[in-house]
């Protein structure tokens, strides 16, 4: 007899839009829950280098104040075989720049930064992460959107943020699967 289930892992505004194109009606209760959960956007930049970084080992750093929310040397975390720097802006910086020139914004950011990048920028990526953190969460371990087949949520907007919210999500999803009974 096969199983069938599924998971989804996406951003819960995201899967809401997917939700509701497929025609899946919500039980108005997870409705609810689910749509009071939000994110914060942000500003990613990586960066190449033609040198290394000026961060110390471990290679990361959170700056108090300014743009810049997080940096890293993707090298000294082994990450990166030559010289290369993820930037995170904070969260005010990301909303306030999110509709403006990217290529603008990414230099603000890495001029902010270039007391711990040290070295020239031979190239770099900027990226919006539209649902980068959640700022509300759901206090359940995972949601079951329905039973028949059977489909469950789980992520970092669910029982917490960041990964190890996630995981004990995913861990959650994965007893709700393996606790379900086979209909018959």
């Amino acid at each position: 007899m096969v199983r069938r289930f599924g998971y989804l892992t996406a951003p819960v505004p995201q899967v809401l839009m997917l939700l509701e194109a497929g025609g899946v009606l919500l039980d108005h209760g997870l409705a609810q829950r689910l749509s009071a959960i939000q994110f914060t956007r942000c500003l990613v930049i990586m960066a190449v280098l033609d040198g290394p970084s000026r961060l110390p080992p471990p290679g990361g750093y959170a700056p108090e104040e300014g743009p810049v929310a997080w940096i890293a040397d993707n090298q000294l975390n082994g990450v990166s075989s030559e010289p290369a720097v993820t930037l995170h802006a904070t969260d005010v910086f990301s909303a306030a720049r999110w509709d403006l020139d990217r290529g603008e914004t990414a230099q603000l950011l890495l001029a902010s930064a270039a007391d711990w990048i040290g070295a020239g920028v031979r190239s770099y990526q900027i990226h919006g992460w539209r649902y980068s953190k959640p700022r509300q969460t759901d206090p359940q371990s995972c949601a079951i959107v329905c039973r028949a087949p059977l489909l469950v949520l789980a992520g970092d907007a669910i029982a917490g943020p960041r990964v190890e919210g996630a995981a004990r999500s995913g861990w959650a999803a994965a007893e709700v699967v393996l606790n379900t009974p086979l209909p018959p």
